[in-house]
Formats: structure tokens, sequence, C-alpha cells
């Protein structure tokens, strides 16, 4: 499907406008917060992206991948900047009850549908926007959320190493990710290009991982070479992932 690039606060308004969408009973909005995005799980319970009720979705777009911090709001009354509330994500059942909640840490998210199947359950993307005020080392972080089996919390996947770690991609100036389809039928696999320094001469080794998802477990696989990448490079070539 080529490179990724989330665009989930425009899914979840299609979703709401366009689908004739609503929660039957909704959640109470914490104090300082608004609603940012809603999309429907499958079981009657709802996903939910909070962000501080000054992230207006024009800041939101604009912000995206920029980084945003106190400067970007209007001051307030006592004219000193008061620095952006952490986003956060919950579950919300049909009946208006919240299941799951937690804080994202950083003020901007998305979520929306992944294009994943072959899954027990339906899977999400949940972006979160880590971008930092200078540098090419970070950027929107995905997180894959099944929640009708773990609610908010992520994937684990079967590192090489023999541990289970969360399943999370990362869009950077070095490092980008894209979803590549089945050959036979099943779930898609994943890959992941990445590029940094090594700490002993400072020359970049760029990594190359694939993650698939195998007898109900994803698995990740990896490989390193010397060399440099970056995004303003095409998508490694498939025969450079394991």
């Amino acid at each position: 499907m080529g490179r990724t690039r989330l665009n989930g606060w425009m899914l979840g308004l299609s979703l709401l406008c366009g689908s004739g969408f609503a929660v039957a009973q909704q959640a109470e909005v914490p104090e300082g917060y608004r609603i940012a995005q809603q999309v429907l799980v499958g079981d009657g319970s709802v996903l939910e992206v909070l962000e501080d009720l000054r992230i207006t979705p024009e800041l939101h777009a604009s912000s995206w991948g920029n980084g945003l911090d106190a400067d970007s709001f209007a001051p307030s009354e006592d004219e000193r900047p008061v620095a952006p509330l952490g986003a956060q994500a919950r579950l919300v059942s049909d009946n208006g009850e919240v299941l799951a909640q937690k804080s994202l840490g950083y003020p901007m998210a998305t979520v929306e549908k992944a294009p994943l199947n072959g899954l027990p359950s339906p899977a999400f993307f949940l972006t979160i926007d880590q971008t930092a005020p200078m540098g090419s080392y970070s950027g929107p972080a995905t997180e894959v959320l099944m929640p009708e089996q773990s609610q908010l919390d992520p994937v684990l996947c079967l590192e090489e190493g023999g541990e289970k770690l969360p399943l999370v991609f990362a869009q950077t100036g070095k490092a980008t990710w894209q979803i590549v389809p089945s050959v036979n039928g099943g779930t898609e696999s994943i890959q992941q290009v990445s590029s940094a320094s090594s700490v002993e001469n400072e020359e970049f080794i760029t990594t190359y991982r694939t993650f698939r998802y195998v007898d109900g477990q994803w698995t990740a696989a990896s490989r390193q070479q010397a060399g440099y990448w970056d995004t303003e490079s095409e998508f490694p070539e498939p025969a450079l992932f394991p």
C-alpha cells in the first residue's frame, strides 16, 4: 500500500458525519478536554481520542509532525503560556461506561481502523505524535491495539531474542514503515526501515525489520547493514527485508 500516512482525524470525522454514527450515551469528558475523534470498535464500544480543547482541527492538522507547545496557543488571561494537556485514549461502552483509559504523554494523537485481515478481532492504529522541536529521530509512533481482546494495551510482538514487546512503528526523519499485502490471503506483514549512527565509529547502520502474524502471534525478524537511509529516499526494495 506504499508508505503509510495516517490521517485519523479525517477518518474519524467521516465515521461521525457520513455513517450516522452516534454514541448511545456519552461518557463525561474530563475538564479541559474535548473529544477529538471517535471510532467504532465493532462490539458496540467506541475508541476515543481526547485532546486539549484549545487544539482545534485546524491547529491539529497544521501542527502534526511539527511539534506543539504552549506558544502554539493564545496567551492566557495572565499572559503566561500554558502547556497543552497530554492527549488521552479511552474505550467507552455503548451505555457510556469508560472501560479503559490511558494518558498518551503528548498533546496530539489519532486512531483509525488498521487494514489488517485474518486477525481474531479488529485491530486499530493509535498514532501518538511524539515529534520534538528539533532533530530527525522523533515523530509519530503507531501502536497496534485490539480493544476487544486487550482494551488499550498494545498488541505484543515476539522478538528474535524471545522477549515480547509492544508492536509499535516509528515515522521519523530516519525511519518509516509500510504494510505489505499478503500473497496467500493471510494477514498482511509490516516492514520497518530505520537508520542510526553506531556508537563505536559513528557510521550509519540501517536496520530492516519485518513483522508477521504467524500461528496467533506477531513475530519480528531483522537484519542490519552499513549505510544511510532517510525519508528523502525511496522505500527500500523488498529483497532487503528478512
